[in-house]
Formats: structure tokens, sequence, C-alpha cells
């Protein structure tokens, strides 16, 4: 499975190289239709469980309710929980190193994180089939609260203070979900 899944995060880097470099530029937004939001199937999480859009559409049924209730709620309550999570996994030994965010990630079928670039003062990572946003319409903002969220609660705790920002999202058009990390 670790070669499959090495393969699949080299094909998803090509995605994503090729819609930063032409620099893609958003679609007309559109209504988040639930039935096309909530009945979702991941690739490679189906493969691995059959049962994935299950877990996929509870999740998002729960994040939709709140989408529609109110935006601003839903983005504060899934970022504190994806953070207070990272924070408790990195407590418990189950992250130890940045190194573990991808298979963390996998495991609790989230998304297939890819570091792409570390440096002193920033971090660039990706996210592809994230439960949160994967195939979801362009509806002109990110979607990804609870990843951010998680990515900033384990880096938090790892590294140090951080601000996480989401900048590229199926929300927004994109073919994947991309996160800057910058160190305070």
């Amino acid at each position: 499975m670790e070669s499959e899944y090495l393969t699949l995060i080299e094909k998803w880097r090509e995605i994503y190289k090729t819609e930063v470099r032409n620099r893609k530029r958003m679609p007309e937004v559109a209504q988040l239709n639930p039935e096309e939001y909530l009945n979702v199937r991941r690739p490679f999480f189906t493969h691995i469980s059959p049962e994935d859009a299950e877990y996929v559409r509870t999740f998002r049924m729960v994040s939709y309710g709140m989408l529609s209730y109110s935006p601003s709620l839903r983005a504060v309550i899934l970022r504190g929980a994806g953070y207070n999570l990272a924070r408790r996994l990195t407590g418990t030994g189950e992250i130890k190193s940045v190194d573990d965010l991808p298979k963390v990630f996998l495991k609790q079928r989230i998304g297939l994180l890819d570091i792409i670039d570390e440096s002193f003062n920033k971090m660039k990572i990706n996210i592809y089939e994230c439960i949160s946003c994967y195939q979801s319409p362009p509806i002109g903002r990110t979607l990804c609260d609870f990843e951010a969220g998680m990515i900033q609660g384990a880096i938090e705790s790892l590294i140090g203070k951080n601000i996480t920002r989401e900048i590229y999202c199926w929300g927004l058009g994109n073919s994947f979900c991309g996160f800057e990390i910058v160190f305070e």
C-alpha cells in the first residue's frame, strides 16, 4: 500500500504544479448543492475502505448544517476541533514529528497530506482527497477549517506558534487543498 500511496502523491503533485503554474482562475461561483457535496467517493480512500463515502457523508452533513447556519461560526468550531485533536495526538505521542502528519491524516481518513516545502520560517502542505471538500463545487471560499486546525495544532506543538492559512481549495476552484504555514 505504501508504494501505491507514494505513486498517488506524485500524480497529485503534478496536478498541483500544473494548477499553480497556470494560475488557474476562479470559476464562476456555484451554490453548494447538498446532494453533490454529501455524496462523494474519494478514489484512494474508497479503495482501502469501501465504507469511506459513509464517513465523508456524516462529516459533511455536520459541516453543511453549520455552513448553512453560520459560515463564520462553522470555521471557528471546525478549526478549534482540528486544533484540539492535533494537540491531543501530539500529547499522546501519536504525532511525534512533522513526518507523522501524513500517516495520521491517512489513518484517520482525513486526506492525503503532502509536505511540499519546508524552510526556517515557512511550510507548504497540500491535502488531496480531503474529507472536507474533495469534489466540492467552487463556492468562493475555502472549506477546510478542520484540516487547517489540525495542521496548526500539530505544528504548534512540534515546532512553535504559527499562522496556518488555506490558499487553495476545491471551494475556490482548485483540485487540491493547499496550506501555507508561517512561523511567528
